[in-house]
């Protein structure tokens, strides 16, 4: 019996916290070697056989992550917009399942990525590197000065507040809004900067929360079907009748609610952001089927909810009216009370905060690979884990842009064009990662390398490509009947075309630091890689002049499109005898071609 309450007690703490229920935590990576098969570009950051972040992924924190960073807001808001576009309830439903689908393919894709790459975190990071390693560095820089520039969450913060003040019956100022906003976001960044295991552990609980909350929501679709609250059955069921009336055959209403469904479902990458944490023999296995099960629950609960909805509300029209607000309306109809809608709001509140924390681990390790690639000032002070086990530069950095971007526009159409050209630039990223997996697999067969343990079937990498060019060439069709945008009050493609200036100014920038100023000052690059006092590893890069070009080659030969290589290692001087110093080779590779080379 007692064994048995035990048993139950690792399951309940397990679900709640995220760890393995009945085991305890196997961090033991010694004894896994990083084989050919884990075969990557040698000019990309060098792999990391040990994190030096831990290991605190399991399936139940994966299932949290995905959970975090899918659910925000969306759910409570958009699905009166995608009834606006479709103009029927039986549209609606159809565009919310293909929604699903493009989304779990996307996910397919990346599961892929992760099966060839599993010992290092960053996702996008990591795979557009070694998908696009020529030009050298090319991609890198592009994706590195951008995501650090554009990548973003300050929606989740000011939603927090904004909710927060909804929940209290206050009518905050934007200034008030902009305080809590600020408050969240440094909140979120010490949670993540003072320990990881306990950055996961509490992202674990808030989703665990967030869980019972939505269940609770879907829940209550099945109490509005059956008569048990304030809405008349008849109502609740009448609403469903010609439920394909109205429909809308306008391809730009159709495309605009698609956008809408997709951004309520996507939320996956921050999940594969944080992969290296996890136990490299389960990491395949645990995303290969965890976060298609929970996409998967995901869809279920969302069905349920935007049920509800529909039947709680009981009239089309009313439904389309409620605009972002039919969560409120919802709640107002079958509990009849003000109280629900404010702990309505509070619940909200929890969900964007959730999503915000899921956001600072992720990109903090996406910003943790960009510095570790080389390819962004002070490598080593992004690469770093001191002292506290965590990049606090990169969570830093995700802090102070957020922080900008939240106070720094003013409130409308500043704020939405600065958000737009953050949301942007992953789209066209999108297409390169579609890209970049065909490119990738032709590279492996070179080496004699195929797939590993998860193979995206190429139909569907296709139909991925295809959606991703989609939405970058919607950004280009103007609204009905105006072109101004449909959240700002100027031109409606303002925001793609400054996001895709920024892209081209960045690429001009590349080719003046890799080829133009080396030409002028006669110097070329070489890559040096290092270790610092944790284990944690980089590459920095250096400028070797032309004269001493061809003795620097022959001193540090052999770093060259290895796996693995004699690194410079940084250890307290009193480590370091006068033995071991001979001893340290600097793994060098070439990022510029010359008539020497």
């Amino acid at each position: 019996m007692t064994s048995k309450l035990g048993t139950v007690k690792d399951v309940v703490l397990g679900a709640i916290y995220g760890s393995e229920p009945g085991k305890a935590a196997d961090t033991n990576v010694e004894t896994l070697s990083v084989t050919s098969d884990d075969y990557q570009d040698s000019d990309g950051a060098p792999v990391e056989k040990k994190s030096p972040l831990g290991y605190h992924i399991t399936a139940f924190s994966t299932f949290y992550l995905i959970v975090q960073g899918v659910i925000g807001t969306g759910i409570f808001a958009t699905p009166a917009s995608v009834l606006v576009s479709m103009g029927s309830i039986g549209a609606s439903y159809v565009l919310w399942i293909v929604g699903f689908i493009i989304v779990l393919f996307q996910t397919f894709m990346y599961v892929e990525y992760t099966s060839y790459f599993r010992h290092r975190s960053g996702a996008e990071v990591v795979y557009l590197e070694q998908s696009f390693p020529n030009p050298k560095f090319l991609v890198p820089v592009v994706y590195a000065a951008t995501n650090v520039l554009l990548s973003f969450d300050t929606s989740a913060a000011q939603a927090f507040s904004t909710y927060i003040y909804d929940a209290a019956g206050y009518d905050a100022s934007n200034w008030e809004i902009r305080g809590l906003g600020i408050a969240a976001l440094v909140l979120g960044a010490l949670i993540t900067a003072f320990n990881s295991n306990f950055a996961v552990k509490m992202n674990n609980v808030i989703g665990f929360i967030k869980v019972i909350f939505v269940l609770f929501l879907a829940l209550s679709s099945l109490a509005v079907l059956a008569g048990s609250t304030k809405v008349p059955k008849e109502a609740a069921h009448a609403v469903f009748d010609n439920a394909w009336a109205g429909t809308t055959t306008d391809g730009n209403s159709i495309s605009n609610a698609i956008l809408k469904v997709y951004f309520s479902f996507w939320g996956v990458p921050y999940a594969f952001g944080v992969v290296a944490e996890s136990h490299p023999k389960n990491t395949v296995r645990t995303y290969s089927i965890a976060i298609p099960l929970t996409m998967f629950f995901i869809l279920i609960i969302y069905t349920l909810v935007i049920t509800g909805y529909y039947a709680g509300v009981a009239n089309v029209n009313e439904i389309k009216n409620t605009g972002n607000l039919i969560a409120a309306v919802y709640f107002q109809k079958i509990f009849g009370t003000k109280a629900s809608v404010k702990a309505l709001s509070a619940f909200v509140s929890i969900s964007a905060f959730g999503h915000l924390q899921t956001a600072y681990l992720s990109h903090s390790r996406s910003l943790r690979e960009c510095g570790r690639q080389g390819v962004l000032p002070y490598p080593r002070l992004w690469t770093s884990v001191k002292p506290f086990g965590t990049p606090l530069f990169p969570i830093f950095i995700t802090f102070l842009v957020n922080f900008v971007v939240l106070i720094a526009p003013p409130p409308g159409d500043a704020y939405n064009f600065v958000v737009d050209i953050g949301s942007y630039s992953s789209y066209i990223f999108a297409v390169l990662l579609a890209i970049g997996l065909f490119k990738l697999r032709k590279a492996r067969r070179k080496v004699g390398l195929g797939y590993r343990e998860f193979h995206c079937p190429t139909i569907i990498l296709v139909i991925v490509l295809l959606f991703s060019l989609f939405v970058i060439v919607m950004a280009f069709v103007p609204p009905k009947g105006t072109l101004k945008g449909d959240d700002v009050s100027f031109f409606y493609a303002a925001y793609p075309i400054t996001t895709i200036g920024i892209c081209i100014v960045c690429v001009i920038y590349y080719f003046l630091w890799a080829y133009l100023a080396p030409r002028i000052g006669k110097y070329r690059h070489r890559i040096l890689e290092y270790r610092l006092a944790n284990g944690e590893l980089g590459h920095k890069v250096i400028k070797v002049r032309n004269e001493d070009l061809e003795e620097w080659d022959r001193e540090h030969a052999g770093g060259s499109n290895t796996l693995s290589g004699n690194l410079e290692e940084e250890r307290p001087n009193n480590e370091i005898n006068d033995e071991e110093s001979q001893d340290i080779i600097l793994t060098t590779s070439r990022i510029s071609s010359s008539k020497k080379e």
